[in-house]
């Protein structure tokens, strides 16, 4: 993968909400307020909130509505550490990073790679790979730095910017193209008649905003015409992500404790940033919502 630019004041993606206002607190104007900042910026935050897992759980529900994905999955790889305290438990929030300590591999170090976080959508009846996916995490303990040395930050790649940026000649021939979208870590070689599969257009509108972008999905998308020729799909996958790194500008959210972060995965990517797991500590509570549609706001 090529290197890329980066920026902490993305002109579109990493707006601020809710300054000095708990999230635990918000009304139905600013919780509407807030989609509405989500829908139009793709990635949003807010700083210096504390909820527990099962706080950031029912806000969640109340902002998005019930259809919530995830599990407490926390340190099942390290059973021998102690249990959790209780703020950090809850049906369906994860916790990611070293909660109970220094490990080598921490909880979501698959996530150092760039990926949307729609890749359990397969396995769901009744939801296309354009549903309203949308990830909340929220930073109890954040790492002094990054494997770089620089502040601990995680990326995001606006798909919208990235399609615009293509020439219309290239655009014209990534409309041709669907992807073949499965269960994580599922590949071709490994697909039976009961795989859950889906079909997205590479070139995809948004369901509320009506805007175009790139739904790429993760590596592991194969398009149409490609399923017998996984490595070739692969090379394809990756081809399209540096041409469009080298083009783009990628937003990197500076984590600060207590920062609550948004991502439409309908609009962008994302990639985790690696630290050193055996010195330093990340303690995320992370879930995922199935965002009920603002019929009010389709197409404004």
């Amino acid at each position: 993968m090529i290197d890329y630019k980066m920026t902490s004041q993305h002109p579109r993606l990493g707006y601020e909400v809710c300054q000095g206002i708990s999230l635990k607190t918000l009304n139905s104007s600013q919780r509407l307020a807030l989609k509405q900042a989500l829908w139009q910026h793709g990635v949003i935050f807010a700083r210096n909130q504390y909820m527990s897992a099962s706080e950031l759980e029912q806000f969640a529900q109340d902002t998005f509505g019930p259809m919530i994905m995830g599990d407490n999955r926390c340190h099942k790889e390290h059973k021998e550490h102690p249990p959790l305290p209780p703020e950090l438990i809850s049906n369906h929030v994860a916790v990611l990073g070293n909660p109970s300590g220094p490990v080598e591999k921490p909880i979501g170090a698959g996530a150092w790679k760039w990926h949307h976080d729609k890749d359990a959508l397969p396995r769901l009846e009744g939801l296309t790979m354009n549903a309203l996916y949308i990830v909340i995490l929220h930073m109890h303990k954040v790492p002094e730095t990054g494997s770089d040395g620089l502040p601990h930050t995680t990326h995001f790649l606006d798909q919208l910017e990235a399609l615009r940026s293509l020439s219309p000649e290239r655009q014209a021939e990534l409309r041709k193209i669907k992807l073949i979208h499965s269960p994580p870590f599922q590949t071709p070689d490994a697909w039976t008649a009961e795989t859950p599969l889906k079909t997205q257009p590479l070139v995809s509108e948004h369901p509320l905003t009506a805007r175009e972008g790139l739904y790429m999905g993760s590596d592991t998308a194969i398009p149409v015409g490609l399923e017998r020729d996984p490595e070739t799909a692969r090379t394809f996958w990756k081809a399209l992500l540096d041409e469009i790194l080298e083009k783009s500008v990628v937003y990197a959210h500076p984590w600060q404790e207590g920062d609550v972060v948004f991502w439409d995965n309908s609009q962008v990517m994302h990639c985790g940033q690696p630290y050193d797991s055996m010195n330093q500590q990340r303690i995320g509570l992370r879930l995922g919502v199935v965002a009920r549609e603002e019929t009010a706001l389709r197409h404004s």
